[in-house]
C-alpha cells in the first residue's frame, strides 16, 4: 500500500543543506540588487519621467510604485537566473512565490534608514527563496500548487495585517 501512495504522489525531490544555503545567499544578493535598482530607478532614471519638474506627492508616491515594480520584475529575472545556474529545482515557481510575497516591499521599507531598507530586501528575498525552494520539492506539480499556493496567500495576508 505505501509504494502505491508513493509513486502517486511522486516522492521529494532530496535538498542538500549546503544547496539550501547557497539558495538563500543568492537570495540575500538578489534583495540587495533589487534594492539598489529600487534606489537608481526611483532617485534617477524616473525621477523627472512621469512628471517632469513638478514635485507633487503624486508625483513621488507614482515613481516610487514604478521603481518598485521594475526593480522586482528585474530582481526576479536575476534571482531565476541564479537559481538556474545554481540548478535548483522548479526555478520559477520559486521566485515568481517570492516576487508575489514581497510585491509591496518597497513601501513597507520607504520610511527606513538605507541599510535597514537593504537589511531586510536581503533578509526577506533570503528567506523566502529558501522556503519556496525547500516547499517545491515534491515530484508531482499538483502538491507543489497545493502547498505553494496556500503560503503564498497567507504571506500575502498576513502582510496586509
Amino acid at each position: 500500500m505505501s509504494e502505491k501512495a508513493s509513486s502517486r504522489w511522486g516522492g521529494i525531490i532530496e535538498l542538500q543543506p549546503q544547496q539550501l544555503i547557497r539558495v538563500a545567499v543568492l537570495g540575500f544578493v538578489v534583495g540587495i540588487v533589487t534594492w539598489l535598482i529600487l534606489l537608481f530607478m526611483r532617485d534617477v532614471a524616473l525621477s523627472a519621467i512621469p512628471c517632469g519638474e513638478a514635485t507633487g506627492a503624486n508625483c513621488t508616491v507614482m515613481t516610487a510604485n514604478t521603481a518598485g515594480i521594475i526593480s522586482m520584475l528585474v530582481g526576479g529575472v536575476a534571482g531565476l537566473l541564479g537559481l538556474v545556474k545554481l540548478g535548483a529545482y522548479r526555478p520559477i515557481i520559486v521566485v515568481v512565490a517570492a516576487i508575489i510575497c514581497l510585491w509591496p516591499l518597497g513601501e513597507w521599507t520607504h520610511g527606513l534608514v538605507w541599510f535597514e531598507s537593504i537589511a531586510w530586501y536581503g533578509i526577506l528575498f533570503a528567506l523566502l527563496f529558501a522556503l519556496f525552494s525547500w516547499l517545491v520539492r515534491p515530484r508531482a506539480i499538483a502538491v507543489v500548487l497545493l502547498v505553494v499556493v496556500p503560503v503564498v496567500v497567507l504571506i500575502r495576508w498576513a502582510s496586509m495585517l
